[in-house]
């Protein structure tokens, strides 16, 4: 959905999606849309430094997305490395 507001009244426009990748990985995003497959959205701290250097832009820059859960499933204490155990 979105929304324009020329004429200072808004209207509602609903934008069909056909994605041609669907990835659940981050950094395999940030790359596909470095090689110009298109429009990702992605939190700050992946692509802030490829934001920086230009070789990613922020094209909604007025649009920001809803919060999200990351949930981590961690079996045992004993053998857990530092950083896993300090992620907990």
């Amino acid at each position: 959905m979105a929304a324009s507001a020329l004429d200072g009244s808004w209207e509602k426009v609903i934008v069909p999606l056909k994605p041609r990748l669907l990835i659940d990985d981050m950094l395999f995003l940030k790359q596909a849309a470095i090689a110009g497959l298109g429009i990702v959205a992605l939190p700050g701290y992946v692509c802030r430094d490829d934001a920086k250097s230009g070789e990613l832009r922020r094209v909604l820059p007025d649009w920001i997305a809803g919060d999200s859960t990351l949930t981590a499933l961690i079996p045992y204490r004993q053998g857990l490395l530092p950083s896993v155990r300090t992620f907990r």
